[in-house]
């Protein structure tokens, strides 16, 4: 290498900004574990349903927050995963949608069954279910979109569901553990429908934000 060429390879490297490495995937799944688990927990136990002593013996609620718990870590297991440049697609990627599909499913079998009991007058209006679900999912959700943020998804479609379906799941959690509502069409329309409401928006628009994020970050890369 000549003293020319040296000096034109230190130029450019001063000129360089650091760049922070990204932690490990396990070590922002976990990270994101306490922090929105202590918010989940934090805004259920201000909001808890009142027959909690019941609840935690019912086993379909017990149920239902067990396949909830599913979708929201292996959903946000993959968004990580997928967000995380050199990590290879988990095949866990595909596990919060079959969690949320049984879990939907669930639900839709539970309304069928009631049959004429289940009807729609009888899911009232449940606007305080989807205040309780965003008050719940808010904090995880933010959380799991900022580490998705500081990486560089390079599957954005994928990663977008992922976490969506997280924070849906999230979302879900709260309104089974702050409204005592079981009915089964309630459940439907108030609890579930707008999880896969959710998990459709992000597939559809999805892309466009968490793609943002990555053009945003290759471009201040490329500036660098």
């Amino acid at each position: 290498m000549t003293s020319h060429t040296a000096e034109l390879a230190a130029s450019l490297s001063a000129d360089l900004s650091p760049v922070t490495p990204l932690p490990l995937p396990g070590a922002q799944l976990r990270r994101w574990g306490v922090i929105g688990g202590a918010a989940l927990v934090a805004t259920i136990v201000m909001g808890v349903r009142h027959d909690w002593a019941a609840a935690i013996v019912s086993w379909p609620v017990i149920g239902h927050t067990a396949v909830l718990a599913a979708v929201a870590g292996s959903g946000a297991w993959a968004a990580i995963r997928l967000a995380t440049p050199g990590e290879a697609l988990p095949r866990a990627a595909g596990w919060p949608v079959a969690f949320g599909v049984i879990w939907l499913v669930w639900m839709a079998v539970d309304a069928g069954l009631a049959g004429a009991s289940g009807t729609l007058s009888q899911a009232g209006f449940g606007w305080r279910c989807i205040v309780r679900a965003v008050l719940g999912a808010a904090v995880p959700g933010v959380v799991l979109l900022v580490m998705v943020r500081r990486a560089m998804p390079l599957m954005a479609r994928p990663a977008a569901v992922a976490l969506a379906a997280s924070t849906a799941a999230i979302g879900g959690l709260a309104a089974e553990w702050m409204c005592p509502n079981m009915a089964a069409m309630h459940m439907l329309v108030w609890h579930a429908a707008p999880v896969l409401v959710v998990v459709v928006a992000a597939t559809m628009c999805g892309t466009a934000l968490v793609g943002h994020f990555s053009s945003t970050r290759n471009a201040r890369l490329g500036h660098t």
